[in-house]
This record gives C-alpha cells, sequence and structure tokens, in this order.
C-alpha cells in the first residue's frame, strides 16, 4: 500500500492530513498504523458520542418524562442535583479511562503490569498476546499494531497534531 493510499485510509477514519502524516512515520515492517486506527475507529466514535450527543439525548429523555426508565443511574444524578454536563463529561471520562486501562494492557508486551503485580512469579517463560495486523488474505502479516492505548479519541490525536 502506498504512502498516499493509506493517507486516504486514515482520513476516510477521521483523521487529519497533518495527524495522519505525522503517525504514518511510524508505519515501518514491524508496526502497523492504518491498521490500529482502523481498530479503535468504533471506540473512538463511542467516546464522540459523549462529547453533546449524550447531553442532547439525556435532555431528551428528560422532556419526554422517559429517563428513568431509559438510563436511571443518569436520571438519578440529575435528581440529585449534576447538571447534563456533568453527567456526560462522567460517562465520558469513565468511559475513556476504561478504554485506556484495556488498551494499555494489549499494548504491554513485557508483561510488566503481571510482573509488578506478581513479584514472587517468574513469567519470563510464560507467553502473552499483540496485536497483529491482518492482511487482507486474513493471515498475520507480523506487524503490531501501533500504540493503539494512545490514539483515543481521535478529536484529541488531531488536535495534538495541528
Amino acid at each position: 500500500m502506498t504512502t498516499e493510499e493509506k493517507l486516504r485510509y486514515l482520513a476516510a477514519l477521521g483523521l487529519s492530513e497533518k495527524a495522519a502524516r505525522w503517525y504514518l512515520q511510524y508505519d515501518t515492517d514491524t508496526r502497523a498504523v492504518v491498521p490500529a486506527f482502523r481498530l479503535l475507529k468504533p471506540l473512538s466514535d463511542d467516546l464522540e458520542f459523549y462529547r453533546g450527543r449524550y447531553r442532547e439525548l439525556l435532555e431528551q429523555w428528560q422532556a419526554e418524562g422517559t429517563l428513568p426508565d431509559k438510563d436511571p443511574e443518569a436520571a438519578a444524578l440529575l435528581e440529585a442535583g449534576a447538571t447534563p454536563e456533568q453527567v456526560e463529561r462522567l460517562a465520558y471520562e469513565k468511559t475513556l479511562g476504561a478504554y485506556e486501562r484495556l488498551l494499555y494492557q494489549l499494548d504491554d508486551h513485557t508483561g510488566s503490569e503481571v510482573s509488578d503485580a506478581f513479584d514472587r512469579e517468574d513469567f519470563s517463560q510464560c507467553g502473552y498476546g499483540q496485536l497483529l495486523e491482518m492482511g487482507p488474505d486474513h493471515q498475520p502479516t507480523g506487524r503490531y499494531l501501533f500504540e493503539v492505548h494512545g490514539l483515543l479519541p481521535f478529536s484529541q490525536v488531531n488536535d495534538s497534531c495541528e
């Protein structure tokens, strides 16, 4: 795949041209940038929902009187005095934190988190998982997905490269 094709794919996934070019400098024989963003696109979209659309939905359900049935936890927070913006921010931060922790574990190729937690055990002989790129033929290419734990949400990725 050419650099221009990779740029086109990354733009289709939601990256600015500047961000795409910056990340493609890390696309190598051992690291795959485009598949990393492809894997993360649904998660990034999910996070973007919590930047305005969730608040609007809460307000709509509140106006319809259906909020307690559709999102009882949010209804309780609003009843306790939280604003829709605060509920939305809480949902966003908790979702982002969960995604980042999960993706960090998938990126932790050394197993340091496990080794630190279980210092009596020698995990050096134990296998571990890594995220590998799959080619069009559905076979592993041998390239690892690039730093997935730091690539969410795409709007922050774009902002950091602007």
